[in-house]
């Protein structure tokens, strides 16, 4: 079971956003603040990309910060590389050159670490904690053609391992309904394999061969989209149970889902002439279509409920997400990356949007590398230092 705060959480994560922003307007101001969590990579196993509980660092106060404390991360002599942290339990955890570390929120003081060992030169882990348990995927780098992958799960209090599977693929990682899902399209043979494994045991659940789902998952629904046995799609999506593997639904169209809305109804990805679709997770009908983006076989997406977030290049866009109208658009200096969408703010590489209009509202240094906002803080991980800012107090 996982904590009473952090169900709550993730049960406001799935609220409409109409019903969502009269809720935050109603909290008075001396309400408690939202607990610290970002326990998937996107935040939650939709890959929203958004945090709804974030409400200290606004529009006020985000370009005002200072740094709380830095670390920096543990390096070794490897092929493996900085991750990008997931915080929950008053933790932050992340993977290094050295395999993977756990650090307090409040000091940045390590807590615990688990070195690759036995496991090789570990690639940049996908993480997400469940039950207790910090999953991690990853395979080693020593070989394109054999790469050993792997699926671990440690003890988020002491970083014991737990179980390890070798697993047949990598690729993208959803955890979600007490699952840990794989699915990869072999870059050498062109094979596609979807696998399906219990949190609690690393007990390998059900394959759906010939399916390619992306890192997200609406509400324990996952969209596969299928391949002909040597890698090429065949213009057919499917929706399967991630506990059980079974098919929700068929339909005659491709979505490379990339992410999910909040509330788990809607997938957002490419629709296979690089347009963004939206198609309903509980149907599979397509919603609408968006023109491709500038760079749209690159394109990342973020999604709050009100609107849609998509990063091409060097161009940030915000989508209506019940029509995919074009709300706004805005050119960036450097490359966008992946946009996340937190207290009414989207951050992007190197700057900080107003959500509704698009317009700049911070920039600089403080807001490049790899991020995460919860809790009225901002947790960077950049050149191997990980580091927590926080407004300045004035």
């Amino acid at each position: 079971m996982l904590p009473a705060y952090v169900t709550c959480v993730h049960a406001l994560a799935r609220t409409s956003a109409a019903v969502l922003s009269s809720l935050l307007l109603a909290v008075p101001a001396t309400a408690a603040p939202a607990p610290t969590l970002w326990d998937h990579v996107g935040y939650d196993a939709e890959d929203s990309w958004f945090n709804p509980g974030e409400r200290t660092l606004t529009a006020a106060r985000v370009g005002r910060l200072s740094t709380k404390w830095s670390v920096k991360l543990r390096t070794a002599d490897t092929c493996s590389d900085f991750g990008l942290p997931v915080v929950s339990g008053g933790r932050i955890f992340v993977g290094d050159r050295a395999g993977i570390s756990a650090r307090s929120i409040a000091t940045g003081a390590q807590q615990w670490a688990f070195s690759w060992d036995e496991f090789g030169d570990g690639t940049r882990p996908r993480l997400a904690v469940s039950d207790g348990l910090l999953i991690a995927g990853y395979h080693d780098c020593g070989s394109v053609s054999d790469p050993n992958s792997r699926l671990i799960a440690l003890d988020v209090a002491t970083g014991k391992k737990r179980w390890a599977v070798r697993t047949p693929i990598m690729g993208d990682l959803v955890v979600d309904k007490g699952v840990a899902l794989l699915s990869e399209t072999d870059g050498v043979y062109g094979e596609t394999l979807t696998v399906a494994y219990r949190v609690r045991d690393g007990r390998e659940l059900w394959r759906a061969p010939n399916r390619h789902t992306g890192g997200s998952s609406a509400n324990g629904v996952v969209a596969a989209f299928t391949t002909d046995g040597e890698g090429i799609r065949t213009g057919q999506t499917a929706a399967l149970d991630i506990i059980s593997g079974a098919v929700r639904w068929t339909a005659k169209h491709h979505l490379a889902a990339g992410a999910a809305s909040p509330a788990g109804d809607v997938f957002y990805g490419s629709d296979g002439s690089d347009r963004l679709a939206a198609v309903g997770a509980g149907d599979g009908k397509v919603r609408w279509t968006a023109p491709p983006a500038e760079d749209a076989e690159n394109y990342r997406i973020a999604a709050d409920g009100a609107r849609v977030y998509r990063s091409s290049n060097r161009t940030v866009a915000a989508l209506d997400a019940r029509t995919g109208k074009q709300l706004w658009s805005r050119k960036l200096k450097a490359s966008a990356g992946q946009p996340l969408v937190a207290g009414g703010l989207v951050y992007a590489e190197a700057v900080v949007l107003d959500a509704v209009k698009g317009t700049v509202v911070a920039e600089g240094s403080a807001f490049t590398g790899d991020l995460i906002v919860t809790g009225g803080v901002v947790y960077r991980v950049h050149e191997g230092t990980l580091s927590a800012q926080v407004p300045r107090v004035s």
